[in-house]
């Protein structure tokens, strides 16, 4: 895959510039994949559904960002390079997010409790509150459960995320039945897990 540079986006309220990936969708070769869809890769690495701010109290919407430049690699490596890369909020902004905006549209709930999801298990912060912090448990245990509801059954990616919360949950009829038409190595791994009744977070490759 021909790789890229990022483009830079701004924050819309405040000006922070940040670099996103053209190519976050597709993980590169070397990337690590997890059964929940999260990727770590440093050569192509995600853009979080929503990108927390240094300076801004809630995060913004990566469609949100102003488009600053799309340039090719030598504008890149000239102007851009120090840019820092777009990340989501951390696991507490994210519960601040979720507490904060009380009325959401559809897509913005989907985004920041996706991200939420990916907190407790995909960063440090996260997995020590869930260790912790009972009552940061139990909240992210309540956001999983609305995550799931919202997720649809007629997307691809959706379907996987919901049978995968399900496997997560202990839910392991309902994510084999959910997952009983489809047929990719994705799929295939989560129902093997679900067959053995594991509903831990498990590495793809």
């Amino acid at each position: 895959m021909h790789m890229l540079p990022p483009i830079v986006i701004e924050c819309p309220e405040c000006g922070e510039r940040y670099l996103l990936s053209r190519n976050s969708t597709i993980p590169s070769e070397e990337a690590t994949l997890f059964s929940d869809g999260y990727f770590i890769d440093e050569t192509n690495w995600r853009t979080p559904a929503i990108i927390g701010c240094v300076t801004c109290e809630l995060g913004f919407f990566p469609q949100n960002g102003k488009l600053i430049a799309e340039p090719d690699w030598e504008e890149f490596n000239k102007q851009w390079a120090h840019i820092k890369k777009a990340e989501p909020p951390t696991a507490g902004s994210l519960a601040l997010e979720l507490r904060t905006r009380k009325i959401m549209a559809m897509d913005a709930e989907l985004a920041i409790r996706k991200e939420f999801w990916y907190a407790g298990f995909h960063t440090e912060t996260g997995r020590i509150l869930m260790e912790k912090n009972e009552k940061f448990r139990n909240y992210w245990n309540d956001s999983r459960e609305k995550l799931e509801a919202l997720l649809s059954t007629t997307h691809e990616e959706s379907l996987l995320l919901k049978a995968e919360i399900n496997r997560q949950t202990g839910r392991f009829k309902e994510c084999i039945r959910l997952l009983s038409a489809m047929n990719n190595p994705w799929a295939q791994k989560i129902v093997a897990q679900a067959s053995l009744k594991n509903s831990a977070l498990f590495q793809l490759n």
